[in-house]
């Protein structure tokens, strides 16, 4: 069973717009991706694109040493691959012309190809606080693609 070996809850609670999770060496490549109509996640070296309407987003980290246990229960679930140039990843929004940085989550490696999993969840009343009642949290999961990949 695959064993999960590093994990962050980025802090920031952001009401802007979610732009995606970048290489923090190269996050211009983040704003590269193409989304086809009707997409809400998307990858291309050194980014993973994320798209969707919430007033507020949390982001989770998640490192494994193979294949996660799928979630079931989450809202959607988008998966690929997805090359990062230095090892370390950041989430990036926007809000009145500027762009901000989340906390740094680091892979372990540079120069890798990653399979990467994003969940997406809108939490509602039943299950937590009206502080995060209308936040949309999403799980992103990282483990080594096979070789060859």
């Amino acid at each position: 069973m695959p064993t999960l070996l590093a994990e962050l809850l980025d802090p920031h609670k952001r009401s802007d717009h979610l732009y995606g999770v970048a290489d923090v060496e190269e996050p211009w490549h983040l704003y590269e991706i193409d989304l086809a109509a009707g997409d809400w996640a998307g990858a291309a070296d050194n980014g993973v694109a994320l798209q969707w309407r919430a007033d507020t987003h949390l982001l989770k980290y998640e490192l494994w040493d193979g294949p996660p246990p799928p979630l079931t229960t989450w809202d959607a679930t988008w998966s690929g691959s997805v090359r990062m140039g230095c090892g370390r990843v950041s989430a990036l929004s926007g809000h009145g012309g500027g762009v901000f940085s989340g906390a740094e989550f680091d892979l372990g490696r540079r120069e890798a190809v990653w399979q990467v999993r994003v969940h997406r969840k809108s939490l509602g009343h039943e299950e937590f606080t009206a502080e995060l009642v209308g936040c949309t949290v999403f799980k992103i999961q990282f483990w080594a693609a096979p070789p060859g990949r």
